[in-house]
């Protein structure tokens, strides 16, 4: 399931023609306010070199601009649509990877994924 959650970000990530951690990037910053480098780099888990490096790739796109001594970062009207874009094109691309697991293990899967990302109660 991990595999085809991988797949289906690099297939996204290709067809919008670029690097998976922009995919991902774009993304964060379509769903938020602008982001410092230092915020930026906590959500990708990439260093704050990492993080302003992907964010000046954008940059160099017209896909985002950065201003302000922390880097802020926020999407263009091009980044934005090009975000929204690339957002239907991942889910499609994910609903499409997961058609093609069986439903128990689906079930299975998500279960899995969940008790290891989210937050358990004490």
């Amino acid at each position: 399931m991990v595999r085809a959650l991988d797949r289906a970000v690099l297939e996204a990530a290709r067809r919008c023609a670029l690097r998976p951690m922009e995919l991902y990037a774009l993304l964060l910053l379509r769903s938020e306010e602008p982001l410092e480098t230092t915020r930026l780099a906590a959500q990708l888990a990439a260093s704050q070199s990492q993080a302003k490096q992907i964010a000046l790739r954008l940059c160099a796109r017209g896909l985002a601009v950065r201003y302000g001594a922390y880097g802020r970062t926020e999407l263009t009207a091009a980044g934005r649509e090009l975000a929204d874009a690339a957002a239907s094109d991942l889910e499609d691309a994910v609903a499409g990877r997961m058609a093609a697991i069986d439903p128990a293990l689906r079930v299975l899967g998500t279960a899995t994924l969940a008790d290891l990302t989210l937050p358990t109660s004490a």
